[in-house]
């Protein structure tokens, strides 16, 4: 699992985040919440071996879904989406934001699933922004 942890690691550098090493040795899911991000994370395996999902939401950048396997393999799964498509016409806006919703609640039943659901101790813009691209502006 070396070369997962160094990918995650390479990835929040910027940050000074680091994925705790008695976790992943230990194989225990966690979440970190450091320099404006909430990010969670959990081991498993399927036929192509062990894996680390992480979910990493900050503020000012998209949400960010990942698998990494064991081998070093990236595998991007599915996120909340921040940008949706807009119309002039009112009754075609609302269809698209239904549908925008609707797409990001998926993906957030998933999350929850995973225990990537938000709990109150993230950064107030994680959380906002979270609330708004599930339930939208009505």
């Amino acid at each position: 699992m070396k070369l997962v942890e160094d990918q995650f690691n390479s990835t929040f550098a910027r940050w000074k985040i680091l994925l705790p090493s008695g976790d992943v040795e230990n194989r225990h899911r966690g979440k970190i919440v450091k320099a404006g991000w909430a990010i969670w994370y959990l081991f498993g395996s399927d036929k192509k071996g062990e894996f680390l999902d992480y979910y990493a939401s900050h503020r000012m950048t998209n949400d960010r879904h990942v698998r990494i396997y064991s081998s070093g393999e990236m595998k991007g799964l599915p996120v909340i989406r921040e940008m949706r498509i807009c119309s002039k016409d009112p009754e075609e806006d609302k269809r698209l934001e239904t549908k925008f919703c609707a797409a990001n609640q998926r993906v957030e039943r998933l999350l929850k699933k995973k225990g990537f659901g938000i709990t109150g101790d993230e950064p107030g813009g994680v959380q906002i922004n979270r609330f708004l691209r599930v339930r939208g502006s009505g």
